[in-house]
């Protein structure tokens, strides 16, 4: 590489990589823990890594050790052997093994050099697309951060295509667990005992869609869970929120946790009884890990930028990113004008992106369309073809909840007040069907419907 006029080398550590490749021709064990942390592009020299691409193709093959004729005979029938120096070679990587103690440090020494050939790329990367002005400001800063975000995800888990030789034993390892802790919910836990029953939890990578009409109450049972999680389990929790203020998250966060009625609360009506449990329920939320971003203006594309810093800095601190709620999807700007229709599949399709590279749940707001009250339907119960603006959002998601309140069309009828139901439209991968739920609107607060009696 030349810069400034200089000839400056790339960061690498060829002596390290060859004790590595050595000692996976000395210990079988070894060549499952190198598999596990590097791939062939993490090797700098081109040889380096069509050895190791062979050896993983016959330890996968085979599952036995792999030493030098079996290696030297593979490369020879791929008409590589004397493209890499012949058995010579080969016998040269194992002596250069001195112990193979010390491999795991060698491992980290050849992944943190290739992390920084990668840095170094992505820089020369980000400068092009600095001056190449084509795109917004923006998309360039988003582009940018894409790029070194794909570095740090790849090296905090696997990333592309994974032989399923490596997968199957995490898997059943998993299931294994699973089973011995005789757990029903495997996902992060809303605080809704039918809903993580039927769903076993909210899962990373998840894009969960949650609907309905105006004044149903579906921010109210966002917050609820983001209650649940960052309060109760004190995972951090990120919200957008589009619509509502800070402030008036927070009164409605202070209204639930506190069951002091919310009206009073914003007109200063409350007594000294419900100052006492103001006042604690304030120490809670004060140190619970919630984050709020009020931005009414934001964009797809700043919302992926602000969520990935908030991840990489919880990430930093220990304290991985659990949930990101948006409220909600009509609100935010695509980077399309011409066809709304099509810009909410781009930031529909952009959101559940964001939720696998970020590997958390993440919960969009959205509203449902008028169809839901059209005088020809023989009910108002919502359906998935009631979703606004896109089926994208529809097909994207890999749960849609729709929440519903008979009272809202039946105001006369007091017995319907507090009672909701959520209906799982869609779930990728479980059943879908009604949660009943209890709803009390002075408090904002949802509840399990068998808990009416406790409250």
């Amino acid at each position: 590489m030349i810069t400034n006029n200089k000839i400056v080398s790339l960061p690498r550590a060829l002596d390290v990589e060859m004790a590595v490749l050595g000692a996976m021709l000395i210990e079988k064990d070894i060549i499952l823990k190198v598999m596990e942390m590097l791939d062939s592009e993490d090797f700098y020299k081109e040889i380096h890594k069509k050895i190791f691409s062979t050896i993983c193709d016959l330890y996968n093959l085979t599952n036995n050790p792999v030493d030098l004729f079996n290696l030297a005979d593979s490369l020879k029938k791929k008409g590589l052997l004397d493209e890499i120096g012949g058995v010579c070679y080969l016998t040269t990587l194992i002596e250069s093994v001195q112990t193979i103690a010390n491999v795991e440090s060698y491992i980290v020494i050849i992944r943190d050099k290739s992390i920084l050939r990668q840095i170094i790329h992505a820089g020369y990367l980000m400068v092009n697309y600095a001056f190449s002005e084509t795109k917004s400001t923006n998309e360039i800063l988003d582009k940018s951060q894409a790029t070194l975000f794909k570095i740090f995800s790849k090296y905090k888990k696997n990333k592309g295509c994974i032989s399923t030789s490596k997968l199957i034993i995490p898997i059943l390892r998993k299931l294994e667990a699973l089973h011995s802790g005789a757990k029903q919910i495997s996902g992060l836990a809303t605080g809704f005992k039918d809903l993580d029953i039927k769903t076993t939890g909210l899962h990373p990578a998840e894009l969960i869609v949650l609907a309905a009409r105006p004044s149903m109450g579906k921010t109210a049972l966002a917050l609820n869970i983001a209650e649940h999680v960052a309060i109760i389990e004190n995972k951090p929790v990120g919200i957008f929120s589009l619509e509502m203020t800070q402030e008036m998250l927070i009164f409605r966060l202070l209204a639930s946790l506190a069951r002091v009625n919310a009206w009073k609360l914003r007109n200063g009506q409350y007594n000294n009884e419900d100052w006492k449990k103001l006042n604690i329920a304030a120490r809670k939320i004060a140190t619970s890990p919630i984050f709020i971003d009020d931005d009414a203006n934001i964009n797809i594309t700043e919302i992926k930028i602000r969520a990935r810093k908030l991840a990489s800095e919880l990430q930093n601190k220990g304290t991985p990113l659990s949930l990101i709620i948006v409220d909600y999807i009509q609100f935010i700007q695509g980077n399309r004008t011409e066809n709304r229709q099509q810009e909410v599949s781009d930031i529909s399709r952009s959101l559940k992106a964001l939720a696998k590279d970020l590997d958390i749940p993440i919960i969009v707001i959205s509203q449902l369309s008028r169809r839901t009250e059209d005088k020809g339907r023989k009910d108002n119960r919502p359906q998935l073809s009631d979703l606004r603006d896109s089926g994208a959002i529809e097909q994207d998601a890999d749960l849609v909840i729709m929440l519903y309140r008979d009272w809202y069309y039946n105001r006369n009828n007091t017995e319907l007040k507090k009672k909701a139901t959520l209906i799982i439209g869609k779930q990728r991968n479980g059943p879908i069907g009604d949660i009943n739920l209890i709803f009390e609107g002075e408090y904002t607060k949802f509840y399990d419907a068998y808990n009416v009696n406790d409250l």
